[in-house]
């Protein structure tokens, strides 16, 4: 019996061990850590309009940065009736070749729009004496530089055969938004793009006012300026182009293919003088 006792003794001990390791729980497998993976990058969420606000809209690029411009993307912009900084153009003329004053750039009504807009208020000579421009004239700058190279280079030396110097250009029309000739739904005028002016003739130093379609008029003159607005402007309508311009002269520089240009202006000699026919005698039957 002496024996029995340890060996007895130590089977007891190997049991309750066992019953102690059964008794553990064993982690299951919802229980065990897992790999950490990378964070995914979040993707931004595209912009909506909120609530009782429009979509953003992108504004209209003006006719005019198609109709007159050699490069359509150099001066597109879009029309904006805050204040603007003055353009290249404004820069280059303002104080030498004329008196201008910046305008807000032109967006509608409809297709009628123009940027780089000025007031065009007088042309300053060589001799910085000043040809006033009555009444000042709505243009687009590039425009307005135009003209006042036309009145400087070219109609200056014109009018010298007449006795006098230029004192005031007469404006017929400048910037105006309508269809061309004033017909309903014909297409944009170039006035309607601030890219054309009409006008009627030139006041002179000695008092004299030169018409540039009165027939009485030297025709040397008319000529002359005749020549020279054909070959700096893209467009001239004058007497005898389609019954519109009469009485005045269209000069526009709208750009066409190819470089196309249109010189319609027919110097007219004076009208001769038709004879009336002699009064029906009283004794006639």
């Amino acid at each position: 019996m002496g024996r029995l006792f340890p060996i007895a003794a130590v089977i007891t001990v190997f049991v309750l061990a066992g019953a102690q390791v059964r008794a553990q729980p064993v982690p299951s497998k919802e229980t065990r850590p897992k790999a950490k993976s990378a964070p995914a990058q979040s993707m931004p969420a595209p912009s909506m309009p909120q609530p009782g606000t429009a979509a953003p809209r992108i504004a209209p690029v003006p006719m005019e940065a198609f109709a007159a411009e050699s490069d359509p993307q150099a001066e597109r912009g879009t029309a904006d009736t805050g204040a603007e900084a003055p353009s290249a153009c404004q820069i280059r003329i303002a104080g030498k070749l004329a008196v201008i004053a910046s305008s807000p750039s032109i967006s509608g009504p409809g297709d009628c729009g123009a940027v780089d807009v000025v007031r065009l208020e007088a042309v300053i000579q060589p001799d910085q004496s000043q040809v006033a421009v009555s009444p000042p004239a709505t243009l687009r700058c590039t425009m307005a530089e135009s003209l006042a190279q036309w009145v400087r280079d070219d109609l200056t030396p014109a009018v010298a055969q007449l006795g006098g110097t230029p004192r005031a250009l007469d404006n017929y029309a400048s910037y105006d938004c309508r269809g061309r000739n004033r017909v309903a739904g014909a297409r944009i005028s170039q006035h309607g793009l601030a890219n054309a002016i009409d006008v009627r003739g030139v006041h002179l130093s000695n008092g004299r006012f030169a018409d540039f379609t009165d027939r009485s008029l030297s025709r040397t003159f008319r000529e002359a300026v005749r020549q020279s607005v054909c070959a700096r402007f893209t467009t001239i309508l004058g007497p005898g182009s389609d019954g519109h311009h009469e009485t005045h002269i269209h000069m526009d520089l709208a750009e066409r293919r190819g470089g196309y240009r249109l010189c319609q202006w027919n110097v007219l000699d004076p009208a001769d003088d038709i004879p009336l026919p002699r009064p029906r005698p009283r004794e006639a039957p």
